[in-house]
């Protein structure tokens, strides 16, 4: 696991969300995730072509520009 990112706290209309998100990446083996979509490996440059739920934007917003 590498450094964190900046925590985000998202309000719905129903319900407060906060997110840690740290930045990653594999160094082997396979990827297994419990929750969620399938993992695609995408260029930083093409993260906005996906829908991404409204409390994850400004986590998508900050990789793009790492």
């Amino acid at each position: 696991m590498g450094p964190a990112l900046n925590m985000v706290e998202y309000h719905y209309p129903e319900f407060v969300i906060s997110l840690y998100p740290f930045e990653c990446k594999l160094v082997g083996g396979e990827l297994h995730l419990n929750e969620h979509a399938p993992a695609i490996w995408v260029d930083k440059t093409e993260l906005l072509n996906y829908d991404w739920a409204a409390a994850d934007l400004p986590i998508v917003h900050a990789m793009m520009q790492r």
